[in-house]
C-alpha cells in the first residue's frame, strides 16, 4: 500500500499541468497508457486525497482533510447534533452558521474537490475507452469520482434542485485544460452532468469485478444515482436504481447483532456500498471525524447528540441504534455528566475500527439509505403501503418490535407517510450528513432551538446561509465564479 501511494503521490502533481514522474522517466497523461498499472496508481491517488492531509498556502493542518471537512461542513449545521463550547476550529462556523468567504474548511474542501476532478480529467483523458476492459473498470471509477465530488459541491455551495434548476451550481470542468476562469453552470446543468458520469460509470464498471468497498463499483453508481435522482424529484428514476442496488448479490443489510460493529469496522460489510477508506497509518487522533464525537483516553469529545434527536430514539429503548450514543455519567453511575450544561451523550458512530478508538472508515453511501431512497420516493408518488414496507424493513432490522412499525393508521407520530420516511431516514442515517439536504430540498424549516452554542432559532429552508460562500480564493482566481447572496 505504502509503494502504491508514493507511487500516486509522484504521479499526480495535483495541479492543472501535466502528470509528471520524474523516476519513471517522464511519464504524462499521453504517455501513461505504455506504463504498467499506471492508471491504477493514478486512480488509486485520487481515491488518497479523500482521506490525505495535503499542504495547502504552505502549511499542514492536522484538522484538515476532505473527509473531516466534508463531514462537519454538513452535519455540524444540522439539529441532529450540538457543539458543547466555542472552539478555534472552523467547525464551529458550520454549527453556528456564521459563514464567510474565507473560511478554512470551506476554503480546503472545494481546492480538495477540484484537484479530484483535476487529476480524474487527466486520468479519463490518458486511456483510450474500449481497448481493454481492465482500463475501461477504472474509467468508470473516475467517472465516478467526478461525480461524487460534484455531488459533494453542490450540496455545500448550491441551493436544492427542488428550489430552481436556474440557480447558480458550480463551476464544471469537464477537462484539464479547461481555461482558469469560467462561470459557475446552473444547477439544472451541474445535475445533469452528475447523472451523466454516473450513468458513463455504471456502464463502464456493468462487467468488471469490483475491487473493494472502498473503491467505486456498478453499485456505488446505481446508489448515488438513486440519492441524486431523488434530489432531483425524479421519484421513477430514484426507485429504478434503488431497486437495482437492493437486487445486487454483492449488498445486504448487516443484521442487528452486528449493527454497532458495522459502522466502526464498516470495510467488512456488505451493507457498506462506498466508503472512505482509512488504514492504521491514517488515524488522524484528535484531528479525526470520530475524535469530536467520543472522549475514551483520546478525542475531545465536544459534540453531542442533539436532545430532539435523543429523545425520538429513547420513544423505543430497543432501538439498536441508541447504542452508538453513550452518555458519560458521574462517578455516581447515574447523572450524566455536562460540559457547560449540556448533557454529554457521546455518537461512537465513527470509531473503533479494529478497536483504535479514532479510527474509522466512513461511509458514502449504504445499503439503508437506499430502502429510504426508496419509500421517499413512493410517498410522494402516493404509493403509501410501499412506502411503510420499506421503512419498516429499516425499523425491523433496528430491533422495534411488530406492533411498533408503521401502519397507514399509526405514523408513530408523524402527521403524513412522508413525514414517517422523513423521521426514519433522521433516525438510520444520522450524522452521516443527510439532514439538512433532506430538510431544505424538501422545503421544510429546521428547529434548532436545543441545549447548544448555535444560535437557538428556526431555520427556514430558504435562508442564505443554508449554504456556503464560495471561496474567496476562487473568486480572487475566477471572477466569473459568481458569489452566493
Amino acid at each position: 500500500m505504502k509503494l502504491k501511494l508514493y507511487f500516486a503521490a509522484a504521479l499526480l502533481t495535483l495541479s492543472a499541468c501535466d502528470l509528471q514522474v520524474d523516476p519513471f522517466n517522464g511519464v504524462t497523461k499521453d504517455n501513461l497508457p505504455s506504463v504498467p498499472n499506471a492508471l491504477k496508481y493514478a486512480t488509486d491517488g485520487a481515491y488518497s486525497l479523500m482521506k490525505d492531509q495535503l499542504e495547502y498556502k504552505g502549511a499542514f493542518d492536522f484538522r484538515s482533510t476532505y473527509a473531516r471537512n466534508l463531514h462537519m461542513m454538513l452535519e455540524y449545521s444540522s439539529d441532529n447534533v450540538t457543539l458543547s463550547g466555542t472552539t478555534e476550529d472552523p467547525l464551529f462556523l458550520s454549527a453556528t452558521r456564521q459563514h464567510y468567504a474565507g473560511m478554512e474548511n470551506a476554503t480546503y474542501v472545494w481546492y480538495v474537490a477540484y484537484k479530484i476532478i483535476n487529476s480524474v480529467n487527466q486520468n479519463i483523458e490518458s486511456v483510450t475507452e474500449g481497448q481493454d476492459p481492465a482500463n475501461d473498470y477504472l474509467l468508470g471509477e473516475n467517472y465516478f469520482l467526478r461525480a461524487m465530488a460534484y455531488t459533494d459541491l453542490l450540496r455545500l455551495f448550491a441551493k436544492p434542485y427542488t428550489q430552481g434548476t436556474g440557480n447558480n451550481g458550480v463551476v464544471l470542468r469537464l477537462t484539464s485544460t479547461d481555461p482558469a476562469k469560467m462561470p459557475r453552470a446552473t444547477v439544472g446543468e451541474s445535475y445533469d452532468q452528475v447523472v451523466a458520469d454516473l450513468e458513463k460509470a455504471a456502464a463502464l464498471m456493468e462487467n468488471g469485478e469490483r475491487r473493494g468497498v472502498e473503491y467505486a463499483s456498478k453499485e456505488a453508481a446505481w446508489a448515488l444515482l438513486s440519492r441524486v435522482y431523488l434530489y432531483m424529484d425524479q421519484y421513477d428514476k430514484a426507485i429504478e436504481y434503488a431497486n437495482k442496488t437492493i437486487a445486487s448479490p454483492l449488498v445486504a443489510l448487516t443484521p442487528k447483532e452486528n449493527y454497532v460493529d458495522m459502522f466502526w469496522n464498516t470495510p467488512k460489510y456488505s451493507e457498506s456500498i462506498f466508503v472512505i477508506k482509512h488504514a492504521l497509518q491514517d488515524d488522524l487522533g484528535d484531528g479525526s471525524i470520530g475524535s469530536m464525537y467520543l472522549t475514551d483516553v483520546k478525542g475531545w469529545g465536544e459534540v453531542y447528540v442533539s436532545e430532539p434527536l435523543r429523545l425520538l430514539l429513547e420513544q423505543h429503548p430497543e432501538d439498536v441504534r441508541n447504542t452508538l450514543i453513550r452518555p458519560q455519567y458521574e462517578e455516581d453511575g447515574v447523572t450524566v455528566a455536562e460540559r457547560n450544561g449540556i448533557p454529554k451523550y457521546f455518537i461512537t458512530k465513527f470509531s473503533y475500527q479494529d478497536g483504535i478508538v479514532t479510527l474509522s472508515s466512513p461511509h458514502v453511501v449504504r445499503l439503508a439509505e437506499m430502502y429510504l431512497n426508496r419509500a421517499e420516493a413512493y410517498a410522494k408518488k402516493g404509493q403509501d403501503q410501499l412506502a411503510l414496507d420499506d421503512i419498516n424493513v429499516i425499523r425491523t432490522r433496528a430491533g422495534i418490535a411488530a406492533g411498533d412499525l408503521y401502519t397507514l393508521g399509526d405514523l408513530q407520530g408523524a402527521t403524513s407517510v412522508l413525514g414517517a420516511v422523513l423521521q426514519e431516514r433522521r433516525m438510520e442515517l444520522a450524522y452521516e450528513g443527510h439532514r439538512t439536504v433532506d430538510l431544505f430540498r424538501n422545503k421544510l424549516p429546521m428547529d434548532r432551538n436545543f441545549p447548544g452554542v448555535q444560535p437557538h432559532e428556526v431555520v427556514n429552508w430558504d435562508a442564505a446561509r443554508n449554504i456556503y460562500f464560495i471561496p474567496q480564493d476562487e473568486r480572487l482566481a475566477n471572477p466569473l465564479a459568481e458569489q452566493n447572496d
